[in-house]
């Protein structure tokens, strides 16, 4: 073996190196996609499970706590007692309503991590730039 074959090597090698850490850089960005797909996987069950457990508790026990007012309110005002419900139960939800809606409007962008770590290393793979004076 020649020199020659001694210079092919070592670009070989910097080539297999220079592959070798892309590999794991995407291996890695990959890994952050996936963990953070899992998150939001698992807080958007978590969070509808409690939705639809507060929102039976709440609906029955709204429902028993108007029976029990109205029961008691028959007999003189009954579609008073009826009305101020329903009223009540519409302003709750327009405002619960809302409230979603301003809660999913500010939620976090999913993979704003990645992006942030993808923003990192094409940064840093940016050549430096002369600063001017």
């Amino acid at each position: 073996m020649g020199p020659g074959s001694t210079a092919s090597a070592g670009v070989v090698d910097s080539i297999r190196s220079f592959l070798s850490s892309w590999v794991a850089i995407i291996k890695t960005r990959v890994e952050i996609i996936s963990l953070e797909i899992e998150e939001q996987r698992e807080w958007l069950e978590h969070m509808v499970l409690l939705a639809v457990g507060a929102l039976f508790c709440l609906s029955l026990g709204l429902i028993l706590l108007t029976l029990l007012v109205v029961v008691i309110f028959w007999e003189s005002h009954p579609l008073w007692v009826l009305g101020a419900f329903s009223f009540l139960y519409l302003a709750c939800g327009a405002a619960l309503g809302l409230t979603l809606r301003q809660k999913l409007k500010a939620k976090p962008r999913i993979f704003s991590s990645t992006a942030s770590e993808l923003g990192k290393d094409y940064a840093a793979l940016q050549p430096l730039q002369p600063r001017t004076p």
